[in-house]
């Protein structure tokens, strides 16, 4: 179909990072070919998690004032640390016309204190969204750095009454507890229990070598006790051949509070190399005290592995955190 509207997105709107609990107000402003403010038939709007699964599905834009459209999205309480997708329909009689945009969800909203830290303080050279998926990638990073990797890894059987997969019994426990909270979502879940965002997962083959996912529930964290089933919740047969788990466990407590001054330390190096190599950055765009960039980074690095130190101290004396060389 033909396009008759032009979608922007008005400079108010500010919201690329959410955190749970607050209400992100989308706005889109519609134009028509001859860029005069217009109403189309109907505007709705879907907004999708980042498993892909539709949470808001062409729901009815509020209209403000010709060509002028919002919409107020609460973020659940639970919702998946991530990026979201937002889909905004435009309709008339003949045409349909979609606009897509985007916001993440992370415990905390640092935008402002990347920017400062790393001097990106030009939004004409590096746009808040852009900055949002900085700051994501690092907190992901940081997450698989002070956790430990177990892939592919076989559990004990049930702790209390001695079980084994018998396509009875149903409750067993990993080798290594505790589970990580791994998507840092402050539930520790397992595959089956939400639409995604799993911190467990359970890869099991049948006696004719077929291989299929199964449903972890994760009972106790603490402890690594989990029910694992088939997807349809039937115990694992008998005559299984294989069945492995996949998770990140805690070495042991850490600091918790340090995460944020962590991430904000990696996303501003990773953000001081991303302006240094766009093109369009001149000396008049640079923060005076950012000048001498290598430098820059140098520090914002050396400050970055400092803060995932303590978050994490070694087991023992000179040992390297996981990542280190």
């Amino acid at each position: 179909m033909g396009s008759i509207y032009k979608f922007s997105i008005p400079d108010e709107q500010k919201n690329v990072i959410c955190e749970r609990g607050e209400t992100n107000l989308i706005k889109i402003n519609i134009k028509n070919t001859s860029y005069v403010d217009t109403d189309p038939s109907s505007v709705s709007i879907s907004i999708y998690n980042p498993c892909s699964k539709k949470l808001i599905d062409n729901a009815v834009m509020t209209s403000t004032c010709t060509g002028k459209y919002e919409y107020y999205y609460t973020v659940p309480a639970d919702a998946i640390f991530g990026e979201y997708e937002v889909e905004i329909t435009a309709s008339s009689p003949t045409y349909i016309n979609i606009y897509k945009d985007r916001f993440t969800i992370l415990p905390w909203n640092v935008i402002q204190e990347v920017r400062r830290k790393s001097g990106a303080t030009s939004k004409k050279s590096i746009d808040d969204k852009d900055i949002s998926l900085i700051i994501l990638e690092a907190y992901q990073e940081i997450l698989t750095l002070v956790y430990k990797l177990r892939k592919n890894e076989t559990f004990l059987c049930n702790p209390d009454t001695g079980a084994w997969i018998d396509g009875t019994n149903k409750i067993f426990e990993v080798r290594n507890p505790p589970i990580a909270d791994y998507n840092g979502d402050n539930e520790v879940t397992g595959k089956g229990e939400l639409d995604c965002g799993e911190d467990i997962t359970l890869l099991w083959t049948d006696v004719d070598s077929n291989c299929s996912e199964g449903k972890v529930v994760v009972n106790n964290a603490e402890c690594g006790n989990v029910t694992l089933t088939q997807s349809d919740d039937s115990a694992l047969p008998s005559n299984y051949k294989s069945a492995t788990v996949t998770y990140y466990s805690e070495w042991y407590p850490f600091k918790l509070d340090l995460l944020k001054k962590a991430t904000v330390y990696l996303a501003a190096y990773e953000c001081a190399i991303r302006f240094t190599e766009l093109s369009k950055t001149t000396q008049a765009d640079l923060s005076p005290s950012i000048i001498k960039f290598n430098t820059q980074r140098k520090e914002l690095y050396r400050k970055y592995k400092d803060v995932l130190r303590l978050i994490k101290k070694p087991v023992l004396g000179g040992a390297m955190l996981p990542g280190d060389k």
